[in-house]
């Protein structure tokens, strides 16, 4: 089985919150624990759909995205995969 979605993962829980409320109206999101493979953070990290990934660059096209990574989680049977995106 395979599971398969974006993440990204904050250097501050404020930029973690104010992302969230941005989102939220747009999308289904979920806050979750950030996962140990990533390193530096503040230990909370969105995740959405591939398929939401334009929406999310539209909304955070104005914001500041400083401490801010966005990476793709791909989990196959007990195999992960986590790729970078962008850093900003």
């Amino acid at each position: 089985m395979t599971n398969a979605y974006m993440l990204i993962a904050f250097e501050s829980t404020h930029k973690a919150i104010r992302t969230e409320r941005l989102l939220l109206d747009q999308m289904d999101i979920d806050m979750i624990p950030t996962p140990r493979e990533i390193g530096a953070s503040c230990g909370l990290s969105i995740t959405f759909q591939i398929a939401d990934l334009e929406i999310v660059k539209r909304c955070l096209l104005e914001e500041d995205k400083t401490g801010i990574s966005l990476y793709q989680y791909n989990k196959e049977d007990e195999v992960k995969a986590i790729q970078k995106s962008w850093e900003d």
